[in-house]
């Protein structure tokens, strides 16, 4: 990732000008919300939250990227962003750092470091202006803390009468932060990670599929230290300890997530939707289905947009011990902060106003409605949560100005 950058450094730029291009991209951003117990955030990498009676900037970032075209064939691309993460260096700043080589219309090969090609809106997911959302629905787009992959890809594209189809695989490892109450941190390596992706685009319509299979490759101290203190714990005690020390046992687990997106713009109206499954061998996450479907018009310079999210897991939080003491009740509610961090069932209505106040900059103003059957839940941080009428129910209004330079 690095070398990337240095060889870039390194490169004589005299009279390549022409050839060096620039952009930038910023979105102030401004949450506010009526509930009291779930911290509002748009993804679970992030380490602030906005509650009730709170004015929230965590969802602002700027980003910059470059664009070098060495030679005809050959182009480097790198994207930086500034946002609201737990630990602010240079490795987590770098979005995207990767060489291009195209040796024809129909082939691209690409390696460094790129988006990690999940949804529709991967390679422009933070630059808020390219899209009507105030930000991507969070119940399909904030579970997966992964946003790149350092590896390689190549990509297939073959023009046709009534049509564009493109075919890509791509295969590397990536490394995110998953952010939860009491400052837990961990940053998440998963590796052995391959993926196709399919896609089909003709006229007003836009098919996708895709397929990805990985593996984890690192545990957190927390895990290690559940695992060591539930061992100790008899069997009579705790019949379903094994199952449990299972779940700890998250190193070389199994991943699978594929999606289907499809969208459809006329220049009058337009219509996009995404739907994902999540299944593994890891009783911390079996399965987990999410989507969204979303539905708008355009009014000159003006958007509006209704959008409907929903995302459901099969987790069920475990048994307790059969005896109760201070040392076992303290461990068993440590033990369901970490197997039910993907109990997750919820769905969120949503009203977005996009308004272009020039050709660069456009403002927006989202009204969301969101119903959960439990807390606390992975899209969230808490607090005050032993109160006996949680905010299972909440509203939360976000304001944002999105421009690109």
């Amino acid at each position: 990732m690095r070398l990337l950058f240095l060889l870039l450094l390194c490169i004589s730029l005299e009279g390549a000008c022409e050839e060096l291009k620039f952009d930038g991209f910023a979105t102030l951003g401004i949450t506010l919300t009526d509930s009291e117990n779930a911290g509002i955030r748009h993804h679970i990498t992030q380490p602030n939250a906005t509650y009730k009676d709170e004015v929230g900037f965590s969802t602002s970032s700027i980003g910059f990227q470059v664009e070098w075209q060495a030679t005809p064939k050959l182009q480097f691309v790198g994207q930086a962003l500034i946002k609201d993460q737990e630990e602010q260096n240079i490795d987590n700043a770098i979005q995207m750092a990767f060489l291009r080589y195209s040796p024809s219309a129909n082939w691209q090969m690409r390696a460094g470091r790129t988006g990690l090609d999940l949804f529709m809106m991967t390679e422009h997911r933070d630059i808020g202006y390219t899209y009507t959302f105030d930000h991507p629905p969070t119940e399909f787009y904030a579970i997966v803390p992964h946003q790149n992959i350092d590896g390689a890809d190549i990509k297939y594209t073959y023009a046709q009468e009534h049509g564009l189809f493109s075919a890509k695989l791509f295969a590397g490892r990536s490394t995110a932060p998953i952010v939860s109450d009491e400052r837990f941190f961990w940053d998440v390596e998963i590796k052995s990670l391959y993926g196709v992706v399919l896609q089909w685009e003709s006229f007003d319509w836009t098919f996708r599929a895709n397929h990805t299979i990985t593996k984890a490759g690192n545990e957190n101290e927390q895990q290690l230290q559940l695992q060591a203190a539930l061992s100790q714990v008899p069997d009579e005690v705790w019949p379903n300890k094994a199952n449990l020390l299972d779940s700890l046992n998250i190193i070389g687990k199994r991943f699978d997530y594929s999606a289907i997106g499809v969208r459809y713009d006329n220049n009058h109206w337009f219509f996009q939707s995404e739907a994902s499954y999540i299944d593994s061998n890891s009783q911390v996450l079996n399965e987990l289905t999410a989507g969204y479907i979303g539905v708008g018009r355009y009014y000159n310079n003006h958007t509006i947009m209704a959008t409907f999210a929903s995302a459901k897991s099969n987790n069920k939080t475990p048994q307790r011990p059969l005896v109760s003491t201070p040392q076992l009740d303290l461990l068993y509610n440590t033990l369901i902060r970490h197997t039910n961090f993907y109990l997750i069932d919820q769905n969120t209505l949503s009203i977005t106003l996009r308004s272009e106040l020039s050709e660069s900059l456009a403002v927006k103003i989202q009204l969301e409605h969101t119903s959960t059957a439990s807390l606390p839940s992975a899209f969230y941080l808490h607090r005050d949560l032993t109160d006996s009428n949680l905010d299972t129910d909440f509203n939360t209004l976000g304001i944002s100005l999105n421009w690109v330079f």
